[in-house]
């Protein structure tokens, strides 16, 4: 496909430690994205031992660069992409996600017409692993009661949103907000939209700006993500207050009214009925979004949801917990895990 050269070229930053798993196929679906109006690809690894490494070489010819991240963390692979851009407009993506063959043209159409300053679009969430439990999980993370008002998880339609994971920036906008966070090893995604909101930029979810993210493939794995994400929620949220969003605080509000109600219950009777009602509150509705998301997909495995919603929204929800602790005591949080991509918004 000839290029339009009506727009201009983008730069597309994907920041990669250790996956030979998925870069290929990322890597495929952006440079035929990137075809139509042309640009260049920068892989930013942090000292991949898997063989990560080898697989981008093979991509040297075809205009993808590998940079060295020493800090193996995600802000700083954002950041080393975008200082050593050579293109008005960059792209971020994640290793784990395939874009659209529209994405990079619909996006930079949509930023040449000066409709928004920031493009992305919506996500469709894939299991990570085959069989039923790879399935259910993917569902968790791509209903509105499983991640709340997260818009470009569970709409379609063009509008102008708070965040979006994967996107085309104007360079300007970096200039206007600055980089991404350093000090942030997970969330930096939302603290850095957060300061874009407070600055006036607009984000913009075009319907053809779309792509596929693999979720995670065990449960574990899954409830140590929102653990993490939500503990480094708090530290986001204390240094810049713009990037809050209720859908971050909501388990944490859920999670402590369990304990706190549990210990109640235990010490006066009288509040047992109250924390019953809690639980019986949430079971209706997990119970109800398992009946659509069964009806939607025509599987009735999806009746199989409701406890592990419990689990997640739990689970993150004591992530807000631990990281308000760290914050309440004037201390930095420390790490529980890094790393992160940037579909979490």
């Amino acid at each position: 496909m000839s290029q339009d050269s009506a727009l201009p070229p983008i730069t597309v930053v994907v920041p990669t430690l250790n996956e030979a798993a998925y870069v290929r196929a990322c890597l495929d679906s952006v440079l035929a994205a990137l075809a139509p109006v042309g640009g260049e690809v920068l892989v930013v690894d942090g000292g991949s031992t898997d063989g990560t490494r080898a697989m981008v070489a093979d991509y040297a010819a075809r205009g993808v660069r590998l940079v060295d991240n020493p800090s193996r963390v995600t802000p700083w692979a954002f950041n080393l992409g975008i200082q050593q851009s050579r293109s008005p407009l960059v792209g971020i993506v994640s290793a784990h996600s395939r874009v659209h063959a529209a994405f990079f043209l619909a996006a930079g159409r949509r930023l040449a017409a000066g409709d928004a300053e920031i493009v992305g679009g919506p996500v469709a969430t894939e299991p990570g692993t085959d069989g039923l439990m790879g399935w259910l999980l993917a569902q968790v993370v791509s209903h509105p009661f499983g991640v709340g008002n997260s818009r470009f998880r569970v709409a379609t339609a063009a509008a102008y949103v708070d965040a979006v994971p994967f996107a085309v920036f104007k360079r300007e906008v970096f200039d206007r907000v600055g980089l991404f966070d350093t000090e942030l090893v997970r969330n930096q995604d939302t603290e850095f939209f957060g300061r874009a909101a407070r600055a006036g930029v607009r984000v913009f979810m075009d319907p053809e700006v779309r792509s596929v993210y693999r979720a995670r493939g065990t449960l574990g794995g899954l409830l140590r993500q929102g653990f993490r994400n939500a503990y480094w929620n708090v530290k986001v949220w204390r240094q810049n207050p713009s990037a809050f969003q209720w859908r971050h605080a909501i388990p944490g509000l859920f999670t402590f009214s369990l304990l706190a109600g549990g210990a109640l219950a235990l010490a006066l009777p009288p509040f047992r009925p109250i924390l019953g009602l809690e639980l019986a509150v949430y079971a209706a509705a997990a119970v109800g979004a398992a009946i659509h998301i069964a009806a939607r997909s025509r599987r009735a495995a999806a009746l199989l949801l409701p406890p592990i919603f419990f689990l997640y929204h739990f689970c993150y929800g004591a992530g807000s917990i631990a990281g308000l602790r760290w914050l309440l005591a004037g201390r930095r949080p420390a790490s529980p895990g890094h790393g992160g991509e940037a579909a979490r918004a």
